[in-house]
């Protein structure tokens, strides 16, 4: 707040009687109820920062709120392929701090009454091998404490060995970590694991379209396409 300027303006989510559910998000301003068919409790910041540069320009809370439910997702930021009977979601997080906010927002949603407790099943990596090391066992620490089911696969690991930085991640996560290399079969894994009302979450690529691998090769690569192949595949 260094920075020169006629007016600042803050916000928070506290107090705002924020609401999660596995459907989207909602929150109170002013007494004017804003409902968002979007997923994670970032998106409440993203959402206040919006309505707060529209109050600058005098847009109305009305018209900020009829705005944003209509605002639809990123593709591969908490992005929800499969609804039924458990939940995938497909999400970009690669640090410590955005995957740990990840896990806890998921776990935090409210689930339609009657049905038990979700829990999550993860698909993870480490996004680009030669960088980044520190970070590895911390991801996969991370990993489980939060998730019932923890599968360390492969990511993007240009000209390192991808198995070394498997290792590396599900030492992090000690053993409740499954180590499979493959990451089609990896999701695969996490699809037979899932209980009707569990999320599987996998990390890491979001809406890339390539794996990247040794001598500067890329793989033609689509989570979220895989997801839904291999659901296809699934006896349900």
């Amino acid at each position: 707040m260094q920075f020169p300027a006629k007016k600042k303006i803050t916000f928070s989510i506290e107090g705002k009687n924020v609401q999660e559910t596995e459907k989207g998000i909602s929150f109170e301003m002013q007494n004017v109820q804003f409902n968002l068919n979007l997923l994670g409790r970032f998106n409440v910041y993203n959402a206040l920062a919006a309505i707060f540069v529209g109050m600058s320009q005098d847009v109305s809370l009305d018209v900020c709120q009829k705005a944003l439910a209509k605002a639809k997702g990123v593709p591969g930021r908490m992005e929800q392929v499969i609804s039924e009977p458990f939940r995938v979601i497909v999400d970009y997080a690669v640090t410590p701090t955005t995957l740990e906010q990840l896990y806890k927002g998921l776990i935090q949603q409210k689930l339609p009454e009657n049905s038990s407790l979700a829990t999550l099943v993860c698909v993870l990596g480490a996004c680009g091998g030669g960088r980044d090391k520190w970070k590895r066992p911390i991801l996969g620490q991370i990993a489980g404490k939060y998730c019932h089911e923890v599968i360390v696969t492969n990511e993007d690991p240009y000209n390192e060995d991808p198995m070394a930085i498997i290792n590396q991640v599900a030492e992090g996560a000690g053993g409740k970590a499954r180590k499979i290399l493959d990451r089609r079969e990896a999701i695969r894994k996490a699809l037979e694991l899932a209980n009707p009302r569990d999320t599987v979450i996998i990390t890491g690529k979001g809406c890339e379209s390539w794996i990247c691998v040794a001598d500067k090769k890329k793989i033609p690569w689509d989570d979220r396409q895989v997801v839904r192949e291999e659901f296809e595949k699934l006896d349900i």
